[in-house]
């Protein structure tokens, strides 16, 4: 027997769907009927369901930068105002689909559903502790912890997390059906957790909440920032959304404060390197410069250094971007390169506040660098940090971004260059003979400074390779199983001579550069990091991981 009932709702279907269809060919636009579609997961978070109700649209398919949507009135101005706004925002492409008041409100229901779903999911993943953070002392405890935490705590388990394992940044990377959260120690990056889904869109959301960036721009990038307490602690985060294939990756840098500021003792300076350093920057005038790639540590040595200038009767100003470390008693101004507020500009506007100390957090250009050296030359002690692989490289790059030979001949008190290695965990330290090949390449390496070099460390170059013993981590819990804990600075230090500024002067190459430094005994990052590998707190792999291009 038929149904009636359901032959009739299938006639007003079939009617409804072909009428749009009609409607669709007017306007020369595609027609689609979206009950039953197999929408993709990408598709269920691009927009709340409230407004896809208010603006009566429904995102169906996503190709690249184009997002297909479906609309039953295409000559909606309320409507077209939205979408090209999410175009610009995004950098996107919308094509829109005509659908029928039915198909709208079957595609809406459906994406209410899922997204209700997921929000449950989320909120349900655990019970919460009072005490949780406080327990976390390892990568193993937050894999435990974030089993029994709410969405909200969870982004305070990794922030706090990260905060106590001595992170740089925290990286949320979603995937196809998980998300990784890892954590940069010591440079390198380690897993610590991969959960579903579901609660990456609720930590994405709260984190670009709380950094105020725009919660339905999700297809360009964007940058942010701000701080959470815990108890007596604040963490400052600056946060960069990227869009990925799976969704946004976030990358969340933990800004450091004073309280975390080393002495320049305690950066792994060699004695002799140190006493240079400490030579150079007792003068009350010249330049210090500080090279090295990014992640190398030059802010913090810079840092450092402050902190030990710093005292009554001396007015220190710098120049940051971003400011990473609060000094008390240093006049720390923030960069804004987007808001006209360059490099350049603040030290134009430094140098009128009277000040016996400057420092620049980077020389990027030959405005900044001319002013840089005008200081250095008029009596102001300045230290910046300049991107080139090596110490001697720093000369030519200047020369290269056009400051002038005669300027900077006599401006220069030192030129650092500097990476930073790992330091082997010492819970699980344990001795180990090298093979011939790699002795053989570390005494080759040291020969040419062995004059410089402690009786203690000459003496174990003269022994054979299978009397030699070197240090390395076996991995344990204190170190999530990488075998280092902590870095150290690997340094060469080049004091300009009259022989390097008579290179200044004819505009010398690297090589030329280079050969004068070693000539006259200047010891590289690889050098000293040997000389730390047979101290026994690094390892081969670790130094020239760091210091072989």
């Amino acid at each position: 027997m038929v149904d009636l009932d359901k032959k009739l709702y299938s006639m007003h279907r079939r009617e409804e769907e072909e009428q749009t269809a009609t409607k669709a060919h007017a306007s020369g636009l595609m027609y689609i009927d979206l009950v039953g579609y197999p929408f993709a997961s990408e598709i269920f978070s691009i927009f709340p369901a409230d407004v896809l109700q208010q603006y009566n649209f429904v995102p169906y398919l996503k190709i690249g930068h184009e997002l297909r949507v479906g609309v039953i009135n295409p000559s909606d101005q309320n409507l077209e105002g939205f979408l090209k706004k999410y175009e610009t925002d995004n950098k996107a492409k919308i094509t829109k689909s005509v659908v029928s008041r039915t198909s709208l409100a079957y595609a809406i229901d459906v994406l209410r559903k899922k997204q209700d779903e997921e929000q449950k999911k989320a909120l349900d993943l655990t019970k919460h502790r009072a005490d949780l953070l406080d327990k976390v002392e390892s990568v193993a405890d937050i894999q435990e912890a974030a089993q029994r935490v709410t969405t909200t705590e969870l982004l305070d388990l990794i922030l706090v997390s990260a905060a106590k394992l001595g992170s740089s940044d925290v990286h949320i990377e979603p995937g196809a059906e998980d998300f990784l959260v890892r954590f940069r120690v010591d440079g390198i990056l380690q897993d610590v957790l991969k959960m579903k889904l579901n609660a990456y869109k609720f930590l994405l959301s709260r984190i670009k909440f709380l950094a105020k960036l725009k919660m339905d721009v999700v297809n360009q990038p964007q940058d942010g920032r701000f701080s959470i307490k815990r108890k007596e602690q604040e963490i400052d985060l600056r946060v960069s959304a990227l869009p990925s294939a799976y969704g946004e990756s976030l990358v969340l840098r933990l800004l450091g404060q004073e309280m975390s500021i080393k002495k320049l003792s305690d950066l792994g300076f060699r004695p002799d390197a140190l006493e240079i350093i400490d030579q150079a920057i007792s003068r009350p005038h010249g330049m210090i410069l500080n090279t090295g790639p990014t992640g190398s540590g030059k802010s913090t040595t810079l840092y450092a250094i402050i902190v030990q200038l710093k005292k009554p009767g001396i007015k220190i100003i710098s120049l940051e971007d971003p400011i990473e470390y609060r000094i008390s008693g240093v006049e720390q101004s923030q960069i804004d390169p987007e808001g006209g507020y360059t490099f350049a500009e603040g030290l134009r506007a430094a140098m009128r506040q009277d000040p016996d100390i400057l420092m620049v957090g980077e020389v990027r250009d030959k405005e900044t660098a001319e002013i840089a050296v005008q200081a250095a030359l008029t009596g102001h002690l300045l230290l910046t940090t300049l991107h080139s692989n090596t110490a001697p490289a720093a000369l030519p790059r200047l020369l290269e971004i056009g400051v002038r030979p005669f300027l900077l001949a006599g401006s220069i008190n030192l030129i650092m260059g500097q990476r930073l290695v790992r330091k082997i965990c010492q819970k699980c330290a344990e001795d180990f003979t090298p093979t011939e090949p790699v002795w053989d390449e570390i005494k080759k390496i040291l020969s040419s400074v062995e004059d410089k070099l402690s009786p203690e460390i000459k003496s174990k170059l003269e022994l054979p390779y299978d009397q030699i013993r070197l240090k390395r981590g076996r991995g344990c819990i204190a170190c999530n199983q990488t075998g280092f804990s902590g870095r150290q600075v690997l340094v060469e230090v080049l004091v300009p001579t009259p022989e390097i500024e008579t290179l200044i002067a004819k505009q010398a190459t690297i090589a030329e550069f280079t050969k004068t430094a070693l000539s006259q005994g200047m010891i590289t990052m690889e050098q000293d990091g040997l000389i730390k590998v047979l101290q026994g707190t690094t390892t081969t792999a670790e130094v020239w991981r760091v210091t072989k291009d």
